[in-house]
C-alpha cells in the first residue's frame, strides 16, 4: 500500500470511528405479564429495545423472550428491527424485520417501504390465509408495521392529544389502535386505547366486533417528563401488561 493510499484508508477509518462514537444509543427494557383468572399478574416475557440514532438515520431493534414457561402461553424468541429517517421530530420507517424462532422452525416477514406506505411484503414461511378474512392492497398501504407502532405508543410526544388512529399490519392481520380519551393528573397521563380488528381474523370475530378497550399510560420522570409506563393489549384473547422497568 502506499504512503497516500495509507493516509487516505487511516483519514476514512478515523472518520468511521468518530462518526460511530457520535451515534446516540437508548436501551430500554420492558416486562410483559399475562392477566390470569385467580392468579392475577404473571410474567411471561422480557423484552429488550434499543435505539440507534447517527444523523438523520435510525435503527430501532428489539428482542423478546419468555421468562416463566406456561402451559398455554407462546414460548417462541423473536426479534427484530426497524430503519428509516428521523423527519420533523417523527420517524419515517424504510425497513422492518421480525423474525420468530421456536424449535427448528423460524419465520421471517420483512417490509419495504416506499414513500412511507408498506410496499413489498415478504413472508417466508407463508401463512395459511384460507380461514381468514381478506386483508386488501388498501388496507395495507393504509398501515405501519407492529415494531413502528410499538415506537410510537411508547413516545409521549406522539401520542399526548390521544387523538389517533394507528392502522397496523403485522403480515397476517390488520388491525387499528385509536388513541382517546386524555386524562392528565399531578404525576400521570393516561389515553384510552381501543383495538379494534379490520380483517386477517376468523369471519366470525369480524363479525362480533368485540373492541378491547384498555389505557396506555405515562408517568413523570426525575426529568419532570412524561414517560411511557404501561399499556394492556390483547393476543389470542390474553390480556397482556408491557410495563417499562428501566
Amino acid at each position: 500500500m502506499t504512503t497516500i493510499k495509507l493516509k487516505i484508508f487511516i483519514t476514512l477509518l478515523l472518520f468511521s470511528i468518530i462518526n460511530t462514537s457520535l451515534a446516540k444509543e437508548k436501551v430500554d427494557t420492558y416486562l410483559v405479564y399475562a392477566k390470569l383468572p385467580l392468579l392475577g399478574e404473571v410474567e411471561v416475557q422480557n423484552i429488550e429495545t434499543k435505539l440507534t440514532i447517527l444523523d438523520n438515520k435510525f435503527k430501532y431493534s428489539y428482542k423478546v423472550n419468555p421468562t416463566k414457561l406456561i402451559d398455554f402461553f407462546d414460548d417462541k424468541i423473536s426479534s427484530g428491527y426497524i430503519l428509516g429517517e428521523i423527519q420533523n421530530e417523527s420517524i419515517s420507517t424504510n425497513t422492518y424485520l421480525f423474525k420468530t424462532e421456536k424449535d427448528d422452525f423460524i419465520r421471517t416477514i420483512k417490509f419495504t417501504y416506499t414513500k412511507n406506505i408498506i410496499d413489498v411484503v415478504s413472508i417466508l414461511p407463508s401463512y395459511d390465509l384460507s380461514k381468514i378474512t381478506n386483508v386488501s392492497r388498501k388496507m395495507i398501504d393504509e398501515s405501519i408495521d407492529p415494531v413502528t407502532m410499538f415506537y410510537m405508543i411508547t413516545n409521549f410526544e406522539f401520542i399526548k392529544n390521544c387523538d389517533k388512529i394507528i392502522s397496523v399490519y403485522d403480515g397476517k392481520r390488520r388491525y387499528d389502535l385509536i388513541l382517546s380519551d386524555p386524562k392528565k393528573s399531578k404525576n400521570a397521563y393516561t389515553c384510552t386505547l381501543t383495538h379494534q380488528k379490520i380483517a386477517g381474523y376468523k369471519p366470525k370475530k369480524i363479525d362480533e366486533n368485540i373492541k378491547y378497550v384498555s389505557d396506555l399510560k405515562f408517568l413523570i420522570n426525575s426529568n419532570n417528563l412524561y414517560e411511557f409506563n404501561e399499556v394492556s393489549l390483547r393476543n389470542n384473547n390474553t390480556d397482556l401488561i408491557i410495563r417499562k422497568i428501566n
